[in-house]
């Protein structure tokens, strides 16, 4: 179409630069009549152009819509396989008692530790004073 457009562009030049150089009446007349046709078909290649681009783009559009569609739906099919899986996993492995019971013997553990560094230190504290004040 373009290619179409371009070659009627250049025929409605030439004929302009025929109209500029011709004298006769006639010949100008028959000249604005054959560029009317020219510029007719112009604007029907034009509008058909037109036409097909809007086409074009709403099957972009209906595409993009088809693919944004399936990547949901497999989305969703994905977060229900999760959700299952969690669930099964959950029911079978962990019991909210047990995890409970394991954060309470975490925690006393921790403190066990932490007294046990700090016992640490004093000793070596007491040892460092020692050793400082009896060479």
């Amino acid at each position: 179409m373009d290619t179409k457009i371009s070659q009627l562009d250049k025929e409605l030049k030439s004929y302009r630069d025929k109209l500029k150089t011709t004298k006769n009446a006639a010949a100008k007349k028959n000249i604005q009549k054959r560029a009317m046709e020219v510029l007719k078909r112009k604007r029907m290649y034009e509008n058909q152009r037109d036409q097909l681009a809007g086409q074009q783009f709403n099957i972009d559009q209906a595409a993009f819509g088809i693919e944004s569609a399936k990547a949901s739906v497999s989305t969703v099919a994905a977060m229900k396989a999760a959700n299952t899986e969690l669930k099964k996993t959950i029911q079978q492995d962990l019991k909210i008692d047990d995890v409970d019971e394991l954060a309470d013997d975490m925690a006393e553990l921790m403190d066990e530790f932490q007294e046990i560094n700090e016992a640490l230190a004093q000793n070596f504290r007491k040892v460092c004073v020692c050793v400082l004040f009896y060479p």
